[in-house]
């Protein structure tokens, strides 16, 4: 089993022309040509924001987000919302997520994952932003679910589960730390 890499060694960046992306190849076709293909253009469209990961100058995995929207009746009532008349709730939502095939189970998704959800914190002290949301491919829901992500009440979709992290626990759980 491959070692894990420090996240001390892994820097991230944003997306820019300036950054070589030919290299990177996960097992999934359609993540490889969105990077290769879609990512700059989206960003200058204002659709998407991607987030590169580097590992001694070699890159090992992105992140891209968008902001999206979820339904009252997908995330579950134990979430605090009962007292709300809102149809759907803010969120940012986690559009495409890979690691490179040669660096996988090394921690870089974790990694990403954390980067992913500090930034979603940071988005929290401007603009309204309850969720995190994310479409997981089915063999990832368990990954997801490691970190606290719940798989969406209203499941429509075939071929990826929706799946949601309730922010407002977090940000109530750091404010109280900040407090102390």
């Amino acid at each position: 089993m491959p070692s894990i890499i420090s996240n001390f060694e892994l820097i991230i960046v944003p997306l820019d022309e300036n950054y070589d992306i030919s290299s990177f190849s996960c097992a999934n076709s359609e993540l490889n040509d969105f990077l290769k293909d879609d990512a700059l253009n989206d960003q200058t469209n204002l659709i998407s924001r991607t987030s590169l990961c580097f590992w001694k100058g070699e890159l090992v995995g992105y992140v891209t987000l968008a902001v999206d929207t979820i339904g009252t009746k997908e995330v579950y009532v134990t979430d605090g919302l009962e007292c709300y008349r809102y149809n759907r709730y803010p969120g940012i939502k986690i559009a495409r997520f890979a690691v490179d095939s040669r660096f996988e189970r090394r921690g870089i998704g974790t990694h990403l994952l954390f980067a992913a959800i500090g930034k979603v914190l940071s988005i929290c002290d401007s603009v309204g932003c309850r969720y995190i949301l994310v479409d997981s491919k089915k063999e990832s829901t368990g990954f997801y679910e490691k970190y606290g992500f719940k798989i969406a009440e209203r499941n429509k979709k075939r071929d990826f589960v929706p799946m949601y992290l309730n922010m407002q626990p977090i940000v109530a759980k750091m404010n109280l730390k900040s407090i102390d």
